[in-house]
């Protein structure tokens, strides 16, 4: 965007005022202190008032726009009101992209090439496609719950394609990493306090009021700002590997100390969640980055390191409500109501073998298979299934399609000699590897948008340090960001 300065005659050394950056921090000061008065009575207020104050600020400052909203990832406000449109990071994300639309046409890059540049964008329009097809298709047809869940996958690809046309360099993605890492601190530590607290907090019910009735009661499980306990762990196994893999590639000393200070806390908070799923992904993403990251001593040892300062954190933490048994044993419910889902989902499928029952339907019908069963609470607890059963052997073979390419795009950048390649393809191969084992027995897609849109930004991220390697370095400022800086 232009610059608002204007010139003005100033001693030298004087620092020269900026009417944009006089009117941003006016404008963000008065905000914040309208949103701290609101947001004491109403979390709505809150919710509606961060996300007009970020639209605004995207004006003037877009990297801190984007920035800010891969920070906020974790929180996901829903307007507690009878408008149409409640969820705002969902709303967010497609400002996000109609906002790199404007800055990219206004600087005249192909749209094209942004969208269409590559087979594995294609490939994920041609999913996407899919999905609408298959619920078009339906005999259920589109209808007010699954075209919620289809708008939320759109959001994600918002946000994939967006991500896509605004990074440019390396020191962006640098950026975006670093952030994350952060975040994912601040996620951990709000995690402990609710051990600390023995119940989900009423700070949490102030974010999410609704989650008063959808949560169990309190059962040493933390669930963090995100919505559920495997959501939770889901989530943590995406930002896991980004930060073994800093502990040992990343240049900067700070970095790799924030990478250790992430890691560890992190591995705490998920032994907190007592998922299953998410701590036997863990285990398997470790082994898949270890064969992979190098020196390998180096990162053994500081791998070790990190271990053994989370389970100090576990045992000053440890409460006679923590979940161990449930860690060590699998109830009769849990295995006979996954087997019931798995069940119904694979008869939705042999009953719908090419386009499925439509995405986002398998809530809507596995009533219909299971008498008695709440309708349209459950997923399927399984990836592979839940692809099957709504998109059926179309949906689930574009889908696995680009899987298996990102995969590749790991593997390649992880066998690569630039550290920075390496740190990107073993941070992607990591999330992938760790989604894949634990999609065995949980589908967070709809049940976590946090883990979704977290999901799609590793992608592209990915996808952007594949592009960048193949192509000789050239300046670390891009000419999106420099537009955005000014």
């Amino acid at each position: 965007m232009h610059d608002l300065a204007l010139p003005i005659t100033r001693r030298s050394g004087d620092p020269m005022p900026r009417w944009d950056g006089l009117f941003m921090a006016l404008l963000i000061a008065a905000l914040a202190v309208i949103i701290a008065a609101l947001a004491t009575s109403n979390p709505v207020f809150l919710a509606a008032g961060l996300g007009i104050s970020l639209v605004i600020a995207a004006a003037f400052r877009f990297d801190l726009f984007v920035y800010t909203l891969i920070f906020l990832l974790p929180w996901y406000p829903y307007l507690d009101t009878r408008l149409p449109l409640r969820d705002v990071s969902m709303v967010l994300r497609f400002v996000l992209f109609a906002a790199v639309l404007f800055i990219r046409k206004k600087n005249g890059q192909s749209l094209a090439r942004w969208i269409l540049g590559n087979w594995i964008r294609k490939g994920v329009l041609v999913f996407a496609g899919i999905a609408i097809a298959s619920l078009l298709l339906s005999s259920l047809g589109p209808n007010i719950d699954a075209l919620r869940l289809l708008a939320r996958l759109f959001s994600y690809l918002a946000l994939f394609f967006a991500v896509l046309g605004w990074v440019e360099t390396r020191q962006q993605v640098h950026r975006i990493i670093t952030i994350l890492l952060t975040s994912t601190i601040g996620v951990a530590l709000f995690g402990f306090y609710q051990v600390l607290a023995q119940g989900y907090t009423d700070f949490y019910f102030y974010l999410y009021p609704s989650q008063e009735q959808a949560l169990e009661d309190w059962n040493g499980r933390i669930t963090s700002v995100l919505f559920h306990f495997n959501s939770l762990a889901g989530y943590l196994n995406l930002v896991l590997p980004f930060s073994l893999a800093c502990l040992v590639l990343a240049k900067e000393r700070w970095q790799r100390n924030l990478a250790l200070i992430c890691h560890t806390l992190a591995c705490a908070a998920l032994y907190f969640t007592a998922s299953r799923g998410g701590l036997i992904a863990y285990a398997g993403m470790v082994l898949a980055v270890l064969w992979f990251l190098k020196p390998r001593f180096a990162a053994f040892s500081r791998l070790l390191i990190a271990t053994i300062l989370a389970a100090v954190i576990v045992f000053s933490l440890q409460s006679p409500f923590a979940s161990d048994g449930r860690v060590q044993d699998v109830d009769d419910f849990t295995s006979t109501s996954r087997l019931a889902l798995w069940g119904t989902a694979g008869a939705m499928f042999l009953q719908h073998p090419v386009l499925g029952v439509g995405y986002g339907n398998y809530r809507s019908l596995y009533n219909d298979y299971l008498p008695g069963v709440a309708p349209n609470e459950l997923d399927t607890h399984n990836l592979y299934l839940q692809f099957l059963a709504e998109t059926g052997i179309i949906g689930f073979a574009a889908f696995f399609f680009l899987i298996g390419s990102f995969v590749r795009i790991a593997v390649k950048l992880a066998r690569n000699a630039d550290p920075w390649c390496r740190l990107l393809g073993i941070g992607l191969g990591g999330a992938l590897a760790a989604t894949l084992i634990h999609g065995l027995v949980d589908f967070l897609f709809n049940v976590s948008p946090q883990f979704g849109g977290l999901f799609w930004l590793i992608l592209a991220l990915g996808l952007i340090a594949y592009e960048q390697c193949a192509l000789p370095r050239v300046s670390s400022i891009s000419p999106v960001e420099r537009d955005c800086n000014n």
